[in-house]
């Protein structure tokens, strides 16, 4: 938190653990990863065995500014399984053609050697989450337990809480050990617990806060209590409504990303490249906490963009906060798939492309009026009337047909353009368009289209 701004084996073993043990959001616990470890280990080939180089030494995270991936095999293909903040030390067991078996808390995987540099004086601290007193990190229970008490306790829906859950996941590489300790956050500065807590007068001593809020400061149950008692009493988040924003959230995925976003710039203070990390993870949680709040029925029927003016934009998931696929122009007719059970979303079809768009700008073909049926004859820009920027867009459209590519026309404005009814819009339409408006509004003659296609 920050206030201011080989091989083989183990690979197999851990597909087959997998494959035993499915888990949401295909990410592997601690304790199946060691497993696979394990089983690697004992299963390895003598071929695989010389391959590697023991190790046993501690290196630092070197990385430029973003955290360093840990992947489930050695390889940059393989699957992320968390990622390790900058300047963590970590300990590396073994390597193998620039890539080392690392050991993150109490996760086990693979990083790229080029971003670990080897800590040359003793490390008078233990690796990163170390076990005290058979201490034992579970990220799934503290996970759900974090989730009872933001929306137990401090009244947060379901939705926001998965914000806040998708930034601790961020900032302790996905362990959600509350006694996740980075030596050497952003700036220099020590960085500890679920929020990564930062030290010194830059970072507003919120680690020293946080030691002398209780004894019990390392423990879950007392940094939860913290973020309780930092909103309501503390007057920095006081001042910008941080706790009523929070709980004045709704339920939905676009929900949670507003809350990941409010958490992360009000609460944590991070720097903004790390954003869309905390949504991707919000999205993930919002999905496994609140999967099943929205169904889907299938449909199958015709619609038209009924936008006051402009496009539709068609989006990658039912959210505002999906990416752009492309724009669907008004009036257009798209097919219809299904439909979110909340009335909210549709999935279409448009140009090959399928995504979704709000279903209050999609409106049945059967209830409205088809467009292309009551055109004012060389309107293309649908104000009511013929102008010279009719005929410009009529002649845009010609020459794009000639240059191979679709008319970004809807039905509507291909029947206004159409002006000698050959079925295609030609340079000959535009020029009687542009022929029609100089006549009536240029040279004041009451000239029809019909006297105008004799001549």
């Amino acid at each position: 938190m920050k206030r201011k701004t080989k091989c083989t084996a183990l690979a197999a073993a851990a597909v087959t653990l997998l494959a035993l043990h499915p888990m949401s959001g295909g990410m592997l616990t601690a304790a199946a990863l060691q497993t696979a470890h394990a089983a690697a280990q004992s299963g390895e080939s003598g071929s695989d065995a010389k391959n590697w180089t023991e190790d046993g030494r501690s290196y630092k995270v070197s990385t430029k500014t973003d955290p360093l991936n840990m992947r489930a095999e050695p390889g940059q293909s393989s699957m992320i399984i968390t990622t390790i903040p900058r300047g963590t030390i970590v300990k590396v067991f073994r390597t193998c053609d620039g890539w080392g078996e690392v050991q993150f808390g109490s996760v086990i995987g693979y990083c790229a050697m080029e971003w670990l540099t080897l800590v040359t004086e003793p490390v008078t601290e233990p690796v990163q989450n170390p076990p005290e007193n058979n201490r034992v990190n579970n990220p799934e229970e503290n996970e759900k337990t974090i989730f009872r008490y933001l929306t137990q306790t401090l009244g947060f829906s379901s939705a926001a809480a998965c914000g806040v859950i998708g930034n601790i996941h961020v900032e302790t590489g996905g362990t959600f050990d509350p006694e996740a300790h980075n030596p050497e956050d952003t700036g220099g500065t020590q960085g500890y617990g679920i929020c990564q807590w930062n030290s010194g007068a830059d970072a507003g001593y919120r680690m020293e806060e946080l030691q002398n809020y209780s004894p019990e400061w390392k423990t879950l149950a007392c940094q939860l209590d913290f973020i309780r008692n930092d909103l309501l009493h503390n007057n920095y988040l006081i001042s910008l409504h941080l706790y009523e924003d929070m709980k004045a959230l709704g339920n939905t995925e676009e929900d949670a990303v507003a809350a990941s976003d409010i958490w992360a710039a009000r609460y944590e203070g991070c720097a903004k490249w790390t954003y869309e990390m905390r949504r991707e993870k919000s999205r993930l949680y919002y999905s496994q906490h609140c999967g099943n709040a929205v169904q889907w029925s299938d449909v199958s029927r015709k619609c038209i963009i009924a936008t006051q003016s402009g496009s539709l934009n068609m989006r990658s998931e039912p959210s505002l906060f999906g990416t752009i696929l492309l724009t669907i122009p008004k009036d257009t007719e798209v097919p219809l798939t299904s439909v979110s059970d909340d009335g909210k979303w549709g999935k279409v079809e448009y140009r090959g492309v399928s995504g979704y768009c709000a279903m209050e700008y999609l409106k049945d073909k059967s209830a409205v009026q088809n467009p292309a049926e009551n055109v004012v004859r060389g309107d293309l820009n649908g104000n009511g009337e013929v102008g010279a920027d009719d005929a410009q867009i009529a002649l845009n459209a010609y020459a794009e047909r000639v240059a191979g590519k679709q008319m970004n026309l809807t039905d509507a404005q291909i029947k206004a353009a159409d002006i000698d009814g050959d079925g295609q819009v030609s340079a000959e339409d535009a020029q009687l368009i542009l022929s029609y408006y100089t006549a009536k509004n240029v040279s004041a003659i009451n000239v029809t289209w019909e006297q105008l296609l004799r001549k």
